[in-house]
């Protein structure tokens, strides 16, 4: 996911602008949000979850997806706001008001669900590049974690938001891979009210639920979101960007998650293959376009886990930081941000270290995003303290509307937490 646009908050940054050129730069910032979004939507978690529903059971986890959509645009457009007026983080805003200790909390289940599922995002990496020269990718892993750490310590935080987004959009060529195929039958499309559970699958069905929404609603992204914000100087004069961004670039985004749901049903379920892999998700993409297709699926599945892999560990490194008091800043030299660029190599060794265990980067994708469910509640409540706070957001607090829709993904979120590792225990980690 990406904050996307230009960093002045649609501001103009020097004097003397032209009206008609301050409005061209606002909708190019707009168009450039809704695309980046778009293309930064899907993960390995997403992609993990998406692909294994489908070709287990058709498109009847698609409303989970849907449920998750609405939850991570209502969350993001929440987050942006929050920062865009404050001008202050998720995490700063944690610490100063429920306190240190308290903060420890949500950073500590932070850590542990993001390492997890930092390691399957340079694994889906290694993946894509075993599927385009053939080498396996326990060989490529290593190469693939320097590459998140290359770009993560030198690239500007422009390019780690939009470059592998952008390459992201071929996510859109699944949609094309559907219409290839001709579409899903009328049998196909009934198991979209009335799903294949068979017996003794509702605990695989149930743990792919909460899978679905710990991939979709990851933490991480919202302190992404809000340290990108403060990156970019947002204001006041944002929130129309924050609100497109959001809404459409979110809703776009989900596309190609209902569209590998799709693809699985259609390709996979019918040959009784369940997506054991990353790699095995690729054949649905090969039966609709051929060598072309598997080539769009690898290229779609390197870009997308690229970026989720920079996410994360900037999410984890601005989280720490912020928490601690320490400087932060992808767009500061190493030497102004210490600590913070030495929080960003630990948390990558580590997930290495997680990764060079040989687990399946799918298994480790469902894993990291059931562990993610586990501790929604706890990433998530301080946002219906923080949201309803005029001290934070004078008179752009939460109403009505919004506070019900915090409370009803916390009563989710505590649900899925609730159930996530007996399920987990129960399927056999999906």
């Amino acid at each position: 996911m990406s904050l996307a646009g230009p960093g002045c908050g649609f501001e103009p940054c020097k004097p003397g602008i032209p009206d008609g050129g301050w409005v061209m730069k606002k909708w190019l910032s707009i168009t450039l949000g809704i695309v980046t979004a778009t293309g930064g939507f899907l993960d390995a978690g997403t992609i993990a979850t998406s692909g294994e529903s489908g070709a287990r059971f058709g498109l009847g986890l698609i409303w989970a997806c849907l449920i998750a959509t609405v939850a991570i645009i209502l969350l993001v457009e929440m987050m942006g706001r929050f920062s865009a007026i404050s001008k202050k983080t998720y995490a700063e805003a944690i610490r100063e008001n429920f306190g240190f200790k308290f903060y420890l909390l949500p950073l500590l289940s932070e850590v542990i669900a993001e390492s997890i599922l930092l390691a399957a995002e340079i694994g889906g990496i290694a993946i894509a590049l075993s599927l385009m020269t053939g080498i396996s990718w326990r060989i490529l892993f290593p190469p693939a974690a320097f590459l998140v750490f290359a770009m993560a310590w030198r690239a500007p935080f422009d390019w780690i938001e939009n470059a592998p987004a952008l390459l992201g959009l071929v996510t859109l060529s699944f949609i094309v891979g559907i219409i290839a195929l001709g579409g899903p039958s009328h049998q196909l499309l009934s198991t979209l009210w009335k799903p294949e559970v068979k017996q003794g699958e509702l605990s695989d069905y149930l743990y792919l639920v909460a899978a679905t929404l710990g991939a979709t609603i990851s933490p991480y992204l919202l302190y992404f979101y809000s340290s990108g914000a403060r990156e970019e100087h947002w204001t006041s004069s944002s929130l129309l960007l924050n609100r497109v961004t959001a809404i459409v670039g979110m809703s776009f985004g989900s596309l190609g998650s209902i569209a590998l749901i799709f693809l699985g049903a259609m390709v996979l379920q019918p040959l009784n293959m369940q997506a054991s892999s990353l790699g095995e998700l690729g054949l649905s993409m090969a039966k609709a376009l051929g060598p072309f297709g598997a080539l769009l699926f690898a290229v779609a599945l390197f870009a997308t886990c690229l970026g989720a892999a920079l996410e994360v560990v900037l999410g984890v490194s601005y989280n720490i930081a912020q928490g601690f008091g320490w400087e932060w800043g992808e767009d500061k030299k190493p030497v102004e941000a210490a600590r913070f660029n030495l929080v960003l190599i630990i948390f990558l060794l580590v997930a290495v270290a997680i990764g060079l265990m040989g687990i399946d980067p799918l298994q480790l994708a469902l894993a990291g995003s059931t562990v993610i469910a586990l501790f929604l509640p706890i990433s998530l409540f301080p946002f219906l303290v923080l949201m309803n706070d005029p001290q934070y957001l004078r008179d752009k607090t939460n109403g009505r509307f919004s506070n019900i829709a915090i409370i009803c993904i916390l009563l989710i979120a505590f649900v899925v937490a609730f159930v996530s590792i007996p399920l987990e225990i129960l399927s056999g980690g999906g």
